[in-house]
């Protein structure tokens, strides 16, 4: 697997902040906060991004996130549709694997309609997203199985899943529903721990590094390489107390809590300075 880290880690800093700490500490990978790339775009190209990243030595696989695209009505969804078409034209040429695409729970309809709605709207957007060369990683904030379902019923070889540990743990957090999950429908992974908190109670300032908490990461690894995951390990933190930090230290500190709980899971992750 490979070392990543996501921009709201680093949230209080810039696009260029996340690529410069996230090569100091030794990622492979930095996955790109959109609205820190929206206003990089202000005064910058495509092509300086590329040449920054080239740079860096940093890959950037993922462009997080983008959302409403389910129950929006028919206009809406072409207006969203070429908003996304800026980014995925820049993350193309980034080399860019995926966009998160947000679900939208159920929209306050049974299962069975609301699966119908997400089948129709990411299979048109799995269209979109082939002529660009990506995929849209479906992020589901709620008991897995439901997403697995969805996504299953999806022809298209563009769209997945992206599983976030803290979203899988606060949903359910079964081991039993991680395994539901197809190998080549798992294309993207958001790692991180939490506090020892009631699961309703959980929020995403709960968060915390590698290790640190309550979540039973070595066992999700473990489940992950059986799946035959090569793919990036993205730390997405979104906790105050580590904004206050110097990106660099932050960074610093994902990566080796990372590495840590890798090394417990026998599962070797990829860094800039080798595995």
């Amino acid at each position: 697997m490979r070392s990543c880290i996501n921009g709201a880690t680093t949230m209080p800093y810039s696009l260029e902040d996340d690529i410069r700490s996230a090569a100091e500490a030794g990622f492979e990978g930095v996955e790109i906060w959109v609205g820190k790339l929206r206003k990089y775009l202000e005064t910058h190209s495509k092509a300086d991004l590329k040449r920054l990243l080239d740079e860096a030595g940093v890959e950037a696989p993922c462009l997080c996130a983008f959302g409403g695209f389910v129950f929006c009505s028919g206009d809406d969804y072409e207006r969203r549709v070429e908003e996304l078409r800026r980014f995925l034209d820049v993350g193309s040429s980034i080399g860019a694997e995926c966009v998160v695409v947000c679900a939208e729970g159920l929209g306050g309809l049974g299962f069975s309609e609301a699966k119908e709605r997400y089948v129709e709207r990411l299979s048109s957007l799995a269209e979109v997203v082939e002529e660009y060369g990506v995929k849209v990683a479906l992020e589901w904030f709620e008991e897995l199985p439901q997403a697995v379902d969805i996504v299953s019923a999806i022809e298209s070889e563009h769209v997945g899943l992206l599983i976030d540990t803290f979203h899988w743990y606060r949903g359910d957090g079964r081991l039993e529903s991680l395994e539901l999950v197809p190998g080549d429908r798992l294309v993207f992974v958001h790692i991180n721990d939490c506090e020892d908190l009631p699961r309703e109670a959980l929020r995403d300032g709960n968060r915390l590094f590698c290790g640190e908490g309550v979540i039973p990461l070595v066992e999700v690894l473990r489940t992950f390489k059986r799946k035959g995951y090569e793919g990036f390990l993205s730390v997405e933190i979104f906790r105050e107390e580590y904004w206050r930090m110097p990106p660099a230290e932050i960074a610093k500190r994902a990566l080796r809590s990372l590495l840590d709980v890798a090394s417990k899971a026998g599962v070797t992750v990829s860094t800039r300075w080798g595995s």
